[in-house]
């Protein structure tokens, strides 16, 4: 594990990147790292953002540094960055969850928990009072669905996300190769307390899902008073058909490219979703953000905000909740580096003008 005062040589995420996977062993980083079959959707993520220009508003500098607050579904938050969920956390670090969710409490942020945490969600959100959101996935019945929204709403979720793009396995051939196998210091201590999960845990980290439909969302919104985001949305008739049905927010994702190879790299597609919702609530974003400047040109492109996932777990795996916080910190210097660069004095006032795609005449 690296020295906290190691963490200040890091001057990109990418930096993390390197320094992480130089802790771990070779079948973690490939589950934490790999996609679906070829990977072409995890590299197509990032390559996005390269196909995206920004353009600098002139004579307009700000005097004070750029003020990166935003908020989200009535949240106030220090920076546009929320941490996505993600599973298994224990792979990187004995605290897990409760290091991710107290480092985004720590900047001022919200921590997605997964349904999948290796701790209970009750005992990551006790010890992160700040306010976190909890992703449901869709297990065994409808009653299950039933019972784990309502332990959302008890350990006091302050946002339930459905994610939608995840219902059935993935051919991840990096991580096959890898030989990856759930290390028994594993758990999933969430579906432990539902009674969802008993006995070992699987080899593979994945018990098998309900394929949801739009009938099962309907019927999630009608069981719950908490704001409803629907995570794995890339394209414009969905997000509307979402928000038909009471959601608040959808996130446009493609689950890191772990699902399905050749798919529509998510800042492709966020400009038609974001459009499609117009006023009607929150869109967010995830797949391929690895700096501030990223952060930035999703916002331009319509995003509220972005979710990020890969390179926050990289900072958990070198220092736990600091190197979390450390991730989020040289995020939030690079997204007031670049505001300040375009001439921009606040996140709010970002706006399509300052980007241009490549290629545009």
């Amino acid at each position: 594990m690296a020295a906290h005062t190691e963490l200040a040589g890091l001057l990109t995420l990418p930096d993390f990147e390197r320094a992480a996977e130089a802790t771990l062993s070779a079948d973690i980083r490939a589950y934490v790292a790999g996609g679906a079959g070829t990977q072409e959707t995890v590299r197509a993520n990032t390559a996005a953002f390269d196909r995206v220009w920004l353009r600098p508003r002139a004579l307009a500098t700000a005097g004070t540094a750029p003020d990166t607050r935003t908020g989200v579904l009535g949240q106030q938050l220090s920076l546009p960055v929320l941490l996505a969920p993600t599973s298994p956390q224990r792979l990187l670090h004995e605290h897990a969850e409760i290091a991710t969710a107290l480092a985004a409490e720590d900047a001022g942020t919200i921590s997605v928990v997964s349904t999948d945490s290796h701790y209970a969600y009750p005992e990551i959100a006790e010890s992160a009072p700040g306010g976190s959101w909890f992703q449901l996935y869709a297990y065994r019945s409808d009653d299950d669905i039933a019972a784990t929204v309502a332990l959302a709403e008890k350990a006091g979720a302050s946002a339930l996300v459905v994610t939608v793009d995840a219902s059935h396995a993935a051919r991840r051939v990096s991580t096959l190769r890898s030989g990856f196998r759930t290390p028994p210091f594993v758990d999933f201590g969430t579906l432990r307390a539902l009674g969802i999960l008993e006995g070992d845990i699987p080899a593979n980290a994945r018990i098998d899902r309900l394929p949801l439909t739009w009938d099962d969302l309907r019927r999630i919104r009608e069981r719950t008073t908490l704001p409803l985001l629907v995570k794995g949305i890339l394209g414009p008739e969905d997000a509307r058909r979402c928000f038909d049905l009471g959601a608040q927010g959808v996130i446009v994702s493609n689950h890191g490219g772990r699902q399905l190879d050749g798919e529509i790299p998510s800042l492709v597609a966020l400009d038609q979703v974001a459009s499609a919702v117009g006023d009607r609530g929150v869109v967010l974003v995830d797949g391929g953000i690895r700096s501030g400047v990223h952060v930035v040109k999703a916002l331009a492109l319509g995003a509220d905000a972005v979710c990020l996932g890969r390179p926050y777990l990289w900072g958990l795996a070198l220092a736990g909740r600091a190197g979390v916080r450390a991730v989020l910190e040289l995020l939030r210097h690079e997204i007031e580096d670049t505001l300040l660069q375009l001439g921009v004095e606040s996140v709010a006032d970002i706006g399509p003008d300052l980007v241009v795609p490549a290629g545009h005449r």
